[in-house]
């Protein structure tokens, strides 16, 4: 099976380590638990990012038990991740809901 190339776009990663804090500063397992979660989900990105698309090209995934939405758009064989936010935070005018 293909596997697709997965780019984690420098706003993503700064929102995936701000949210990595945040968590270890209640429970380092969160912040650890986050991670794992976040790392899984870019593999089934790798795998399969079939996704349905939710606003113009771009589509999202469910971290795995966690209330976070990966936002990501799929071009030529590479996933591009944009953004990593939480299910409670108001959807994005960019990304959609």
């Amino acid at each position: 099976m293909k596997q697709h190339k997965v780019v984690v776009q420098v706003e993503a990663q700064a929102e995936v380590d701000a949210i990595r804090i945040y968590q270890n500063t209640i429970d380092p397992k969160r912040g650890q638990r986050f991670i794992d979660a976040f790392h899984a989900c870019l593999e089934q990105l790798k795998a399969n990012p079939s996704f349905q698309k939710r606003k113009g090209n771009y589509r999202h995934l469910m971290l795995r038990k966690l209330p976070y939405r990966v936002a990501f758009e799929v071009e030529e064989g590479t996933v591009y991740v944009y953004q990593v936010r939480h299910t409670s935070q108001k959807p994005s005018k960019k990304f959609g809901p």
